[in-house]
């Protein structure tokens, strides 16, 4: 690689990929740096061989979930992933309603949304000191009868 910059087919040719993993990969947040020129996407060489070399390993049990810490920041998450990581309504996260009157820490990556645990978990906490405040000291009004949004706000003083 005398190269100063790999084309996305050259580099999915390299590593012997599709393009269209290259390009999943950018979607997610996942892979080397890049540079985007109108329709043009460009891989800096030390881009690329950073990634490389931070993907290393050494044998196989550091790639297993036991011998690795989980990283709660290593990827943006989708609606459906964040909501069931806080054990929230994924309503909450889909409806673009929702997540303006809640006030929900979102991205924008091209046309997708995407969530940041680490911003979500604070914003929940935020918001459950907020309704327990609003609350009196209650959590949640006690009521024989309980509905999707109270046993989701229950959830919230557990996070």
């Amino acid at each position: 690689m005398d190269k100063e910059v790999l084309r996305e087919c050259e580099l999915a040719v390299h590593w012997g990929i599709s393009p269209k993993t290259l390009q999943r990969w950018r979607c997610t947040g996942y892979g080397p740096k890049y540079l985007k020129l109108n329709k043009l996407v460009l891989y800096p060489v030390h881009a690329v061989l950073e990634f490389e070399k931070t993907s290393l390993l050494q044998s196989t049990s550091q790639n297993s979930s036991m011998a690795k810490p989980k990283r709660n920041n290593s990827r943006p998450l989708n609606a459906r992933e964040v909501a069931l990581t806080v054990r929230l309504p994924t309503y909450w996260f889909t409806n673009i309603n929702m997540r303006q009157k809640l006030g929900i820490p979102h991205v924008h990556i091209g046309k997708v949304v995407r969530f940041n645990l680490d911003e979500v978990k604070a914003w929940a906490r935020r918001y459950s000191a907020e309704i327990e405040k609003n609350n009196g000291g209650d959590t949640v009004k006690r009521t024989d009868r309980k509905g999707p949004r109270l046993i989701a706000i229950e959830r919230l003083s557990l996070i």
